[in-house]
């Protein structure tokens, strides 16, 4: 590989092309981006914006002074593309960990409700068993009751007890 390919090589797939400005006395690069890449200018390397559409950005970079040299563009443009290509694997790992996150969470909210049907279930049932499994043990003999005076209607031909006046019923 001869020495500028391998120089320009971690930025092929990006570079448009690399031409020198006759009118300012120094090299300028065109360059492509995917349209939500992130980028700025610096002091000494400037960036305009040629196009823009759906898919990406069509990017001018150039010096800002005769210092500047075309491996400096190029080396801008890979710092661009690292920048880019770190941002990218953090939103990668940030969307794996809430996806997890989710998953756990999922599986939580699975195993609590589980756990609370059955408390639902079985709780009563099994307070029940042990209540009437205690009372068993503990039963006190108990005083036989007197059964209540009863006053039989002829209208009903039911029960009424004493206190309820069988006059204020209607008919």
């Amino acid at each position: 590989m001869k020495e500028i390919e391998s120089i320009l090589a971690p930025i092929t797939g990006y570079m448009k092309s690399l031409y020198r400005n006759p009118q300012e006395g120094w090299y300028e690069m065109e360059i492509a981006i995917p349209k939500n890449w992130v980028f700025d200018e610096n002091d000494e390397i400037a960036i305009e914006i040629l196009s823009e559409n759906e898919v990406g950005k069509l990017l001018k970079i150039s010096p800002k002074n005769l210092n500047v040299v075309a491996d400096d563009l190029v080396l801008f443009v890979e710092i661009i593309i690292n920048t880019n290509q770190k941002i990218a694997d953090k939103e990668l790992e940030f969307k794996q960990q809430m996806e997890d996150m989710k998953n756990g969470l999922e599986v939580k909210a699975r195993e609590f409700f589980k756990e609370l049907d059955e408390l639902k279930e079985n709780s009563f049932r099994k307070l029940n068993d042990s209540f009437v499994t205690g009372l068993a043990a503990t039963k006190k003999e108990r005083k036989k009751r007197t059964p209540k005076v009863h006053v039989i209607t002829g209208d009903t031909g039911g029960y009424v007890p004493p206190e309820i006046k069988t006059d204020e019923f209607p008919e």
